[in-house]
């Protein structure tokens, strides 16, 4: 009897994990078959949302190539039967691009250029150092970057005029030179690095500035990068600002030329002909997103965790 119950006992033992082991691995299935559904729902909208932002490039792209009565019609295909390569040519020369784009590059090298003398300098003072007038000086500036650009753009118009800076260089560059954007970008990515390296180089009798451009600097590289594409894209796709303050064609950048092919003297302009000038001025940003947006992920999400290893 004891020998009997003991195998009884030891049956419906083994029955019951039998039985448990077959529910765990039952909801492990059906887990693993939920997170693959999500996981595909998740691309879908990740495609749906990537052919929403695409599909404006790629029709206009489309309409680039359309001979003029197609481009008229407005029609929502992007399927071209006889590409119109010749639109590009004829924008070219007809928006006098050759002489835009070297101003452009001018304009947008010389901003990025000249703007690191002065914005790195000013994110490590707000990021390293104390002194009066600090939280003053940083509300100011941030009051500044809150504000829109129309609304002090008549100000700085008047004041230019009687320093006379419009249509200059000079005049052009001057208020990049002071860029709120990259001041906190790089005070951010100073703060991250560990207190113990600035220390450790002050212990050493290093000055702030071998301090800045010989250890902080280089630990930012990724950062830099970042910001110079973004700056780039943002000075080389200015408009508003170059036609207010410029007003000689030798000053004038290349999307405030291309505001030329809009204007004809009757009918309508050729749009066929606008998208191909358009489609000239988004190849450097294209070919900057193709072969730099990996840098750009790498700074944006590499760089904090090498500051988290550095902190470990």
């Amino acid at each position: 009897m004891q020998n009997g119950k003991l195998n009884f006992t030891t049956d419906a033992y083994s029955a019951k994990q039998l039985e448990e082991t077959k529910k765990y691995l039952f909801a492990v299935k059906v887990k693993k078959r939920i997170k693959y559904l999500l996981k595909i729902i998740n691309y879908l909208l990740l495609i749906g949302v990537g052919l929403f932002f695409v599909y404006p490039f790629v029709w206009m792209a489309s309409m680039s190539l359309r001979p003029l009565i197609e481009a008229l019609s407005f029609d929502p295909g992007i399927i071209v039967k006889d590409p119109q390569w010749e639109n590009y040519l004829y924008a070219w020369k007809q928006a006098k691009i050759a002489h835009y784009v070297g101003n452009s590059v001018k304009y947008s090298i010389l901003v990025i250029g000249l703007q690191y003398f002065t914005i790195i300098p000013a994110a490590y003072g707000f990021a390293t150092m104390e002194f009066k007038g600090k939280k003053f000086l940083w509300a100011t500036k941030y009051l500044g970057m809150m504000l829109p650009a129309e609304a002090t753009l008549i100000p700085i118009y008047f004041f230019y005029s009687k320093m006379g800076l419009v249509d200059t260089w000079g005049g052009l560059i001057l208020p990049s030179l002071f860029s709120m954007f990259g001041i906190y970008m790089f005070m951010g990515a100073f703060r991250q690095i560990p207190k113990e390296i600035i220390e450790s180089a002050k212990m050493d009798k290093a000055k702030n500035r071998t301090i800045m451009l010989k250890i902080m600097v280089p630990m930012i590289a990724p950062v830099m990068i970042t910001h110079l594409l973004v700056t780039f894209i943002s000075n080389w796709n200015e408009y508003y600002w170059v036609l207010v303050m410029t007003n000689s064609e030798s000053m004038r950048t290349l999307p405030v030329a291309l505001r030329g092919l809009l204007q004809v003297d009757e009918g309508v302009p050729e749009w066929n002909i606008v998208m191909a000038g358009t489609m000239i001025q988004l190849a450097p940003i294209m070919l900057i997103y193709i072969f730099a947006s990996k840098q750009v992920k790498t700074a944006m999400v590499g760089s904090s965790n090498k500051n988290k290893n550095l902190k470990l």
